[in-house]
């Protein structure tokens, strides 16, 4: 069984209040998350190589695009890919250790449900940054034109990325609570990132082709992040040309304080949710 090696540290009788076995126990489960990627091939190169295809599969079809336009649709496509790693990634191996009655073991140990939730989400970011990164380059290897608008862009554009994935996770959880089987699971969470990624226009890059009011796309959680992305990483004037705009990017700092709210609001309701309805202990442990 797997639990043995989120669990070491702490069944030597360490307390888990100790800083150090709490990261113990966090980095643990993030190996172990990492090692069962790995060990499955097909798995891995499905959560790397889909949106890439996906973006590969819009630009192919005919129609004359500029350098900056393709690198819209490429940052949009690549946060679907991000959002499918934290959706069904992160909800699979959850699903997988509750069908395994795993969570029975966990119960009885020492272990922080803080910890194992922070392990899981360090090996959804690494993931879900490989899997952006390997469309970014796709995107650039047929035409794409990007560049940073400065220095500040780098932490705005850190901020969300990271902003993208831990909202995404939290997500995954309820599903898989709820659904209490891997197969049931996987294929909510996956429709849950197509739906939002159709719904909202390739994630905020399209707004023409989303039903929903134009203004609302800054605000919601997926296309704020990937329109923030836009505005840092994509060398445009014109965003109505681009079709990026309206409703204009939204790069005030109430935004990035949204962002950074959004955030930390998603690693509260997670330790929660994970505290209470996997460990059915307190609100936080």
């Amino acid at each position: 069984m797997a639990t043995e090696t989120p669990t070491t540290e702490a069944a030597d009788g360490v307390s888990t209040g100790s800083r150090g076995v709490w990261f113990a126990q966090a980095r643990a489960f993030t190996d172990r998350s990492l090692r069962e990627v790995r060990n499955s091939g097909l798995m891995l190169a499905w959560v790397i190589a889909f949106p890439a295809i996906t973006y590969l599969l819009r630009v192919t079809q005919g129609t004359e695009t500029s350098a900056a336009a393709d690198a819209s649709v490429a940052i949009g496509t690549g946060v679907l890919g991000a959002m499918f790693v934290s959706l069904f990634l992160f909800g699979s191996q959850l699903a997988t250790d509750l069908e395994d009655r795993r969570y029975a073991a966990y119960r009885s140990m020492p272990i922080s449900s803080s910890a194992e939730l922070a392990g899981r989400m360090a090996a959804g970011l690494v993931l879900a940054a490989g899997s952006f990164a390997v469309t970014i380059v796709v995107a650039v290897a047929t035409g794409a034109a990007f560049g940073l608008r400065g220095p500040a862009s780098v932490p705005v554009v850190l901020l969300a990325g990271v902003a993208a994935c831990l909202f995404w996770m939290v997500v995954a959880v309820p599903f898989v609570v709820v659904a209490g089987n891997k197969r049931v699971a996987s294929m909510a969470t996956t429709l849950v990132a197509v739906m939002a990624f159709v719904l909202t226009g390739l994630n905020g890059v399209v707004p023409a082709q989303s039903p929903i009011d134009g203004p609302a796309l800054n605000y919601l959680p997926n296309t704020l992040a990937t329109r923030l992305l836009v505005a840092h990483l994509v060398p445009a004037e014109n965003w109505t040309e681009l079709g990026v705009s309206p409703p204009q990017l939204p790069t005030e700092p109430a935004f990035l304080a949204l962002l950074t709210g959004y955030t930390l609001i998603a690693v509260v309701a997670g330790s929660v949710l994970v505290t209470r309805t996997l460990y059915d202990r307190g609100w936080w442990t």
